[in-house]
C-alpha cells in the first residue's frame, strides 16, 4: 500500500497552473517572453512551486491514528503495540498513515483524560487495546464525536449490534465464553472452581453469565476478588475449602498476578487443570507461572506458535527488531491497522467514509487471516485451545 490517490482536483491543476498564468500574463513575460534564456529560467522556477506545492500536499495526505494503550514505564503491554504499529509501517510501506501514542494506563478515569488529549489534536481515527470498563467509559464520546474506533481488546457485549463508529476484530464476550465452556465440558472431572476479578466488572460479569448457559460440570464454585485489593492468604483459604477438579481463572487485562493464583490452586488441588481467558497471554506470565505452566491452557485468537507459519514470522520479527517477544495483543493492533490503512488507501479518510468502506467491503484479508465484519462492525472468530505454553513465547 502505497499514498492515498489523488483527489478529483489534481495538484498540478490546483498549485502550478496558477502560478504558470501568473507568469505567462504578466505585463513584464508579456514583453520579454521572446528572450529563450528567461522562458527557461521561468518555467524552472515554475517547476520548483510545483514540486514543493505537491510535496506539501502530499503531506496533508497523511492521516493520523490514535493508538491508545497502556505506556506506563516498562510496560510490555503498550511498548508490544507501538511497536507493532512501527513494524507494519516499516513492513508494509505504508505512507498514508502516521500512528500518535496515548498513554491510557488501561483505566477508566485515564482513557477519558487520554481521548481528550487525541480529541484536542484533531484526531478522529482511534485503535484501543484497554480492558472492557475503558471502553464502556469512552463508548459515548466516540459515537457523540463521530470518531471512527477499532477496538482490539475489549470484549464487553455492551458494545455489540450497535450501529454505531465502533469496530471490533475480536469476537465479543458471548462467543468467547460460550467456546471456552465447550472446551471445560470436554476437560476430566465434574468438578470446577472459577475465581473471577471483579476489578474489570464489563468484561468479567457478562463471561461468567454466558460461561455458565453452557457449562455442563455439576459442581461449579464460584470465587469473586478484586486483584486491586488482593488478600492472598485469605484467597488461599477460600480455595481450600473444597477440592476440585480444574480451575478457570477468569481474569483479564494482562494482570500477571493470575500465575501466582493458579501456582496457589495448584498447591490446593495438585492434579487440577488451569483454564485461562485469552487476555492473559503474554509472556510475561510465564514469570509468575512456575511450575504450574505444565497444566496450563490458553485459549487464543490465534493458532499455535509452528502451527502458523504468519503467526511464527511475525513473533520472529519483532524479536529481531525489538529484542524481546511481543504480547499477542499487538498482532490484533497489527491487524487493525492493515484494515484502516487499506480503507484509506481506497481515498476514505473521514471516519464517516471509513465507517461506509468497512461495513460495505465487510471482508479484509491481513497477514494472520480473513477478519470480516457483520452488518453492527463486530466479528466472529474461533478460538485456539493452547497447551505448552512454556514453547508458546
Amino acid at each position: 500500500m502505497g499514498a492515498l490517490p489523488a483527489r478529483d482536483e489534481s495538484p498540478v491543476l490546483k498549485y502550478c497552473l496558477p502560478y504558470y498564468f501568473a507568469i505567462i500574463y504578466s505585463p513584464y513575460a508579456a514583453g520579454v517572453v521572446v528572450n529563450g534564456k528567461l522562458k527557461i529560467m521561468l518555467m524552472a522556477a515554475l517547476a520548483f512551486v510545483c514540486l514543493m506545492s505537491i510535496a506539501g500536499c502530499s503531506r496533508t495526505k497523511k492521516v493520523r491514528i490514535a493508538v491508545m494503550t497502556r505506556l506506563q514505564s516498562g510496560s510490555i503491554i503498550g511498548s508490544s503495540e507501538v511497536n507493532a504499529s512501527r513494524l507494519f509501517l516499516e513492513e508494509s510501506g505504508a505512507g498514508n498513515i502516521e500512528i500518535v501514542p496515548f498513554n491510557d494506563d488501561w483505566g477508566p478515569e485515564r482513557a477519558v483524560e487520554a481521548y481528550a488529549q487525541m480529541r484536542s489534536q484533531g484526531i478522529r481515527i482511534l485503535i484501543t487495546s484497554h480492558v472492557s470498563t475503558c471502553a464502556l467509559a469512552l463508548r459515548d464520546s466516540i459515537n457523540r464525536d463521530r470518531v471512527l474506533a477499532m477496538v482490539t481488546g475489549s470484549a464487553t457485549d455492551e458494545l455489540s449490534g450497535s450501529d454505531d463508529y465502533i469496530f471490533r476484530n475480536v469476537p465479543d464476550v458471548s462467543i468467547e465464553q460460550k467456546s471456552i465452556a465447550e472446551y471445560v465440558n470436554r476437560m476430566p472431572g465434574g468438578s470446577l472452581l472459577v475465581i473471577r476479578d471483579t476489578d474489570n466488572h464489563s468484561y468479567t460479569a457478562p463471561a461468567l453469565r454466558y460461561f455458565r448457559e453452557v457449562l455442563k460440570k455439576p459442581s461449579v464454585r464460584v470465587i469473586d476478588i478484586s486483584l486491586s485489593e488482593l488478600d492472598m492468604a485469605a484467597l488461599d483459604a477460600e480455595i481450600r475449602k473444597r477440592p476440585f477438579d480444574n480451575v478457570y481463572l477468569l481474569i483479564g487485562g494482562y494482570r500477571v498476578v493470575a500465575g501466582t493464583i493458579a501456582q496457589m490452586a495448584k498447591k490446593a488441588s495438585p492434579r487440577a487443570g488451569i483454564v485461562f481467558t485469552p487476555w492473559m497471554k503474554t509472556p510475561a506470565l510465564l514469570m509468575t507461572l512456575g511450575g504450574a505452566v505444565r497444566d496450563a491452557v490458553m485459549p487464543s485468537h490465534y493458532p499455535p506458535r509452528r502451527e502458523s507459519a504468519a503467526v511464527d514470522a511475525y513473533v520472529a520479527a519483532f524479536k529481531r527488531r525489538f529484542g524481546y517477544a511481543p504480547t499477542f495483543i499487538s498482532l490484533n493492533v497489527y491487524t487493525a491497522l492493515e484494515i484502516l490503512s487499506a480503507a484509506i488507501a481506497e481515498g476514505n479518510t473521514s471516519p464517516d467514509a471509513i465507517k461506509a468502506c468497512l461495513l460495505k467491503k465487510k471482508r479484509f484479508e491481513t497477514r494472520f487471516g480473513e477478519v470480516v465484519f457483520d452488518e453492527h462492525g463486530d466479528v466472529v472468530k474461533p478460538l485456539h485451545f493452547i497447551t505448552g505454553l512454556e514453547d508458546e513465547f
